[in-house]
């Protein structure tokens, strides 16, 4: 089978190693009278395939790629890198994870394995070739998957990774002495006199010092990407042509790597595991920001190569919500929703997770969400307008580096840097403005409102793209906490934002906490208001800057009188400086005033989906009634409508306007 352009796909994540064979051809045969035309395999089951070193067994999945077929089912196989058999674990020391003593730990659960190791990779990549070839002629064939979650697991302080450190380092800082500086070494007398003194900055008893802390993570990262481009190559060696993703976690907060370094190298359709819960609140935005990153300037579609049915503990969710969950991924550039999983796990770490279909292999009310779902996918699809894939004119600047900071040094960065993103993605998603997440080392795309949150490190580079995108006629806007250390996590020892002082015409001059004395000796408010020409925002900051103009103006003030806004003439363009965390309310409050975006009644989201054609979704429980502004049909409901459009509970609507 080929990916076609304007199709959508919808099915489920299938584990047929846990069934018994006569149960295959039922479970494929529901899934295609479900409406389903995909289906994901083979992740998670290595020694399924290869039982023992060398010795492969693809009878069983011959016949479930066969089942396919004859039931018109797509397959997304996964190449099951992870977790890695007990024997490649045995073979390969250095694939064990290390705890902090370097001790090795059994491997007890899935992603307990360093992908970085090359004995282990060896092993994995032999595999992969053996998989591909296999399958890749095959015509239920649809697209192969990259691993699953890489990202997700432990760091290794094993012997083995130590000496790779040390190699990475050296090859990093060239000598001894550079790394000294940029570890603050004469600190606390921890000078090395060669690589060989590097150790780890964790132990079962203390951390290191945060500069350390902070290139760990980075020879992490770039361990994991490394592989990820190893198997991405292998799988496009053996089968040039056929389309890939990978549901990685590169956003892990004890591992991950830094996606959008790394991305153009490996990416080919964006994917990823999405469970925004059950209602619309931080975790389900959380989610929705994630999406952002991991559609980043590709120019294909998003896969969710896992969409959520249950969770533990949760059978199912009010009806509606997973509908109405796949139609607002619609909004956001998807293409494909598999749900996790087809039926319940019998035993395991997922046991209770409920699927589309329960324990005893009869459909759930998740099962008639996704019939819903694919129903309504083919309607959208004879559109030929979906998927949606817009040209956002507003970015949002992402760094993985500055997250893992803002975790080395929580005890000045309260928000999480995460946090700060979402919060950005809180006012763009209120306002139904498209956005792109970024890379400011290489900014691919032409915007005009670029956001930049908590960059907490600012290299030389992203920098130099924040100064351009303004002297060429764009607008920028910033917050509190950004520019604040150099890329080796060092102060800035020029005024801040460290690098951009002038950009922005300021300079951060101190810093307020809520609940702390202020300058006045009073304690700073919770609750702070700021007040804009056209109005004021109140609303809840637990940090706030004092600034000194050196060249901008003052658009909002807090209560006291203090710039919350200033905006500077940069070439052509202007320089926004938001004098707070990153917040949702203030930072929609300035977006309204720039683009004139104005949120639809209660809980309704929509886009243009082209001239004419606007497509919308209801996140709520309640009806909401839409005032049109000319008369109008409706795909869906398959109505006619003048003034008015009644979105119900959870619904959507593709509306087409004469």
């Amino acid at each position: 089978m080929n990916i076609r352009k304007n199709e959508l796909y919808i099915g489920a994540n299938y584990h047929p190693h846990d069934w018994p064979a006569d149960r295959w051809p039922v479970d494929l045969s529901m899934m295609r009278e479900a409406g389903f035309n995909v289906v994901r395999l083979g992740h998670l089951c290595w020694d399924s395939f290869e039982p023992a070193d060398g010795e492969y067994d693809f009878a069983w999945f011959d016949r479930v790629m066969d089942l396919c077929e004859e039931n018109g089912l797509g397959v997304f196989l996964d190449v099951s890198m992870r977790p890695a058999p007990v024997w490649v674990h045995r073979l390969c020391p250095g694939c064990n994870i290390g705890a902090r003593s370097g001790r090795p730990d059994a491997a007890l659960r899935r992603y307990m394995e360093d992908v970085a190791d090359p004995d282990y990779q060896r092993y994995a990549l032999r595999f992969a070739r053996v998989l591909v070839n296999r399958y890749k002629d095959h015509p239920a064939l649809l697209a192969f998957g990259l691993c699953n979650e890489l990202g997700a697991g432990y760091p290794s302080y094993s012997e083995a990774s130590l000496e790779r450190f040390k190699v990475w380092l050296e090859k990093k800082y060239g000598t001894v002495e550079a790394l000294n500086r940029a570890w603050a070494a004469r600190r606390w007398s921890r000078r090395l006199q060669s690589f060989e003194d590097v150790s780890f900055p964790e132990n079962e008893v203390e951390l290191g010092s945060p500069e350390a802390r902070l290139d760990t993570r980075r020879f992490f990262s770039d361990g994991i990407a490394d592989f990820m481009i190893k198997l991405k190559k292998t799988v496009e060696e053996c089968a040039p042509g056929v389309p890939h993703s990978s549901n990685h976690y590169s956003g892990k907060n004890d591992l991950g790597f830094d996606l959008l370094r790394y991305s153009d190298d490996f990416v080919d359709y964006p994917g990823i595991g999405h469970y925004p819960g059950h209602m619309m609140n931080d975790k389900a935005h959380y989610c929705y920001m994630i999406l952002s990153e991991r559609l980043y300037e590709q120019p294909n579609p998003l896969w969710c190569l896992e969409f959520q049915a249950g969770w533990f503990g949760i059978a199912a969710g009010p009806k509606g919500w997973l509908y109405s969950q796949a139609m607002l991924c619609l909004l956001y550039r998807t293409q494909m929703i598999l749900g996790w999983t087809w039926r319940s796990m019998l035993n395991g770490e997922e046991e209770f997770i409920t699927g589309l279909l329960g324990h005893d292999g009869y459909p759930t009310p998740n099962f008639d969400e996704y019939r819903h779902m694919a129903e309504d996918f083919r309607k959208l699809e004879s559109t030929g307008l979906f998927p949606y894939l817009p040209e956002p004119k507003i970015a949002i600047a992402f760094s993985q580096e500055s997250q893992w900071e803002t975790q080395v040094q929580p005890s000045h960065f309260h928000q999480p840097y995460t946090e700060s993103v979402v919060q950005a993605h809180r006012a763009l998603f209120d306002l139904d403005l498209d956005y792109n997440m970024v890379n400011l080392r290489d900014l691919k795309k032409n915007y005009e409102i670029l956001i930049v949150l908590a960059h907490v490190i600012m290299e030389k580079k992203a920098a130099d793209t924040i100064r351009a995108f303004a002297e060429n006629g764009g607008t920028v806007i910033m917050t509190g906490y950004t520019a604040v250390t150099d890329e080796t996590g060092r102060a800035f020892d020029v005024p801040c934002p460290g690098g951009l002082s002038d950009v922005f015409g300021i300079r951060v001059a101190g810093y307020l906490r809520a609940g702390q004395p202020g300058f006045d000796g009073e304690p700073v408010p919770a609750e702070r208001r700021i007040s804009f020409e056209d109005g004021e925002v109140v609303t809840d900051l637990e940090y706030s800057e004092v600034l000194e103009l050196h060249g901008a103006e003052t658009i909002a003030s807090f209560e006291n009188g203090s710039p919350a806004v200033t905006v500077a003439p940069c070439g052509k363009g202007q320089a926004y400086y938001l004098a707070a965390e990153s917040n949702h309310t203030f930072i929609e409050h300035l977006l309204r005033e720039l683009t004139g975006a104005v949120p639809l009644p209660g809980d309704v989201h929509a886009r243009e989906i082209a001239p004419g054609v606007r497509f919308y979704v209801n996140t709520g429980s309640k009806s909401v009634d839409i005032p049109l502004e000319a008369p109008g049909s409706g795909l869906l409901a398959g109505r006619n409508y003048t003034d008015v459009m009644t979105l119900p509970p959870y619904g959507a609507e593709l509306m087409r306007f004469s």
